[in-house]
């Protein structure tokens, strides 16, 4: 077994996905209906927008589970911090899933743009407005119009493969089956 993930989805830990923002859970929601995450479906106990240590403590993790939990959170900073409290930290791991740099870098994958986006000096967003005319990336709408589980896995993928990640860095396609 490869990344934490995929070892703690192997030993039948339940996930909590805490997603950053709208089009994170879209994704997320989208790769999950499709039964293509490295946690099967029903071990996910909930996507959810918390994204609070306290919060997260208070509506999942101050129940006894009948199986081991764990925290996933998918978000784009680095600098994020997420601290449990201590009568939580030593039970429940918790992972980063980073979608740095935005999840805009998917779409210009997806579009075969990569190469000439990563020539200039835009933005990702503002590379999808200008140079692709695509707007409204980051809405639940677009998502659910231009995505499905396979377009999604093959862009991390190649993100993964073409990115200059961190090691010990978790990315979108280590969430992936």
């Amino acid at each position: 077994m490869g990344n934490v993930l995929e070892r703690w989805a192997g030993e039948g830990r339940h996930a909590i996905v805490s997603c950053e923002g709208t089009v994170e859970q879209s994704v997320i929601e989208k790769l999950l209906g499709a039964d293509a995450l490295v946690f099967p479906g029903n071990n996910i106990v909930d996507v959810t927008r918390l994204r609070k240590a306290t919060d997260i403590e208070e509506n999942y993790l101050s129940f006894d589970y009948d199986w081991p939990v764990c925290v996933v959170r998918v978000h784009d900073s680095r600098k994020e911090r997420f601290r449990l409290g201590r009568l939580y930290a030593d039970r429940f791991p918790v992972a980063s899933v980073l979608t740095h740099p935005e999840m805009e870098v998917l779409t210009i994958i997806r579009e075969g743009e990569w190469q000439r986006w990563h020539k200039g000096h835009l933005k990702p967003s503002e590379y999808c407005a200008q140079a692709l005319g695509m707007r409204g990336i980051k809405s639940a709408e677009f998502v659910n119009g231009y995505w499905d589980a396979g377009s999604i896995k093959s862009a991390a993928e190649e993100y993964r493969r073409l990115s200059k990640i961190p090691r010990g860095e978790l990315c979108l396609a280590d969430l992936i089956a």
